[in-house]
């Protein structure tokens, strides 16, 4: 007899979290990830000997750039609001602004196996500005700009050696549901 694979376990609890600037200074209460019960920063920086900050743009009473329901639609490989390659979803931004315009996010591989849903090459990724433009002055004539070489606007950097979460589909979708209904929930009251 084969024995399955030990699975991951996905949840969200609520944090305490102290903003610097998002909604200004203080505490807000955030809805934040756990894998197997531990905060995924916790966990994360545990794994990797790494700082890992990222949170989730969950927040009680309070919408940043990137929506908690976007949030929600994209951790079950629905449409993203994000620039990620496909397949490539934001699990964590910035402490602080809560979306990606400090041009750092926590992602993964979302990928569906079977009865299981994998977060594999889990990572930074970075935005990738590109060279910064080259400064004439207006009263020159600009010469033909060269046609740039297509590259990804972000640059996927996972972590060493690489992390992978195998959770159990229905236990995954469960979770992520749960927290769309007292979500929904909150704003109708």
């Amino acid at each position: 007899m084969v024995e399955a694979a030990q699975r991951d376990v996905l949840s969200f609890v609520d944090l305490d979290v102290e903003r610097k600037s998002a909604w200004g200074p203080g505490q807000h209460t955030s809805r934040q990830i756990a894998v197997n019960g531990t905060l995924l920063g916790t966990l994360l920086a545990t794994m990797t000997n790494h700082a890992v900050d990222q949170s989730t743009p969950v927040v009680d009473g309070k919408s940043g750039a990137v929506t908690p329901a976007a949030y929600f639609r994209a951790l079950l490989g629905g449409p993203k609001e994000d620039q990620l390659p496909e397949g490539r979803i934001a699990i964590g931004y910035c402490d602080a602004c809560l979306d990606a315009s400090c041009g750092v996010l926590l992602a993964a591989t979302l990928a569906i196996e079977g009865t299981s849903v994998l977060w594999t090459r889990v990572g930074f990724e970075q935005e990738d500005a590109g060279p910064a433009p080259k400064l004439t002055a207006f009263w020159k004539k600009k010469a033909e700009p060269e046609p740039e070489a297509f590259r990804e606007p972000w640059i996927t950097t996972p972590f060493e050696p690489e992390i992978t979460f195998r959770f159990d589909r229905d236990q995954y979708l469960e979770a992520v549901q749960a927290e769309r209904r007292r979500l929904a929930a909150a704003i109708s009251q």
